[in-house]
């Protein structure tokens, strides 16, 4: 025919049969922005919907598994640091326990070396006081050492208690960040 000839005619029809398609077979595709995803032409919207809260479950399970690999090696030092730390505390308890023993000990072996010995006071006598009032002053320096051990429990369990909140935190924000609803 003559006017398919013309070359001008060509731009007329695509315009023509761009408004036909547009006005006459609509085309349904849903879209969802934050994971930038479209539907597929002909596929339900519910469909759609399964596939989106499928690649989101996905993209947060590998995402909380990279938090989780990242702190894990924190979270563990901690925790073995803790574990020490009780260990310590453990030890310096068993170390006043022998302390307080042998200092009453030897207040004992003092006070009845000087009631039932041949002289009251002599320098032996004195010297196994002054000896057990050192195992005593000792046994209290033992006590304190248990004190700061304690306290030391107590600081690393604060530091590993804020490094398993921060792994928390991070997860609610990763899950409220894929939340496809």
């Amino acid at each position: 025919p003559g006017p398919a000839l013309n070359a001008k005619t060509y731009a007329a029809w695509a315009k023509t049969l761009a408004a036909h398609a547009y006005e006459a077979r609509p085309l349904e595709v849903y879209a969802c922005d934050s994971p930038k995803a479209v539907s597929t032409p002909g596929e339900v919207e519910g469909d759609f919907r399964a596939r989106l809260a499928q690649s989101a479950r996905e993209g947060r399970d590998t995402e909380i598994a990279a938090l989780r690999q990242k702190y894990a090696s924190k979270i563990t030092t901690l925790t073995d640091q803790v574990r020490r730390a009780e260990e310590r505390v453990m030890r310096e308890k068993a170390q006043v326990t022998n302390q307080g023993l042998q200092a009453a000990v030897q207040i004992g072996g003092a006070v009845l070396g000087a009631l039932f010995g041949r002289k009251a006071f002599t320098a032996t006598s004195i010297g196994k006081g002054m000896s057990a009032a050192k195992s005593a002053a000792r046994a209290a320096g033992e006590q304190a050492d248990v004190g700061r051990a304690q306290e030391g429990v107590e600081v690393l369990n604060q530091r590993l208690q804020a490094a398993q909140q921060e792994v928390e935190a991070e997860i609610a924000r990763i899950t409220a960040e894929y939340d496809v609803s």
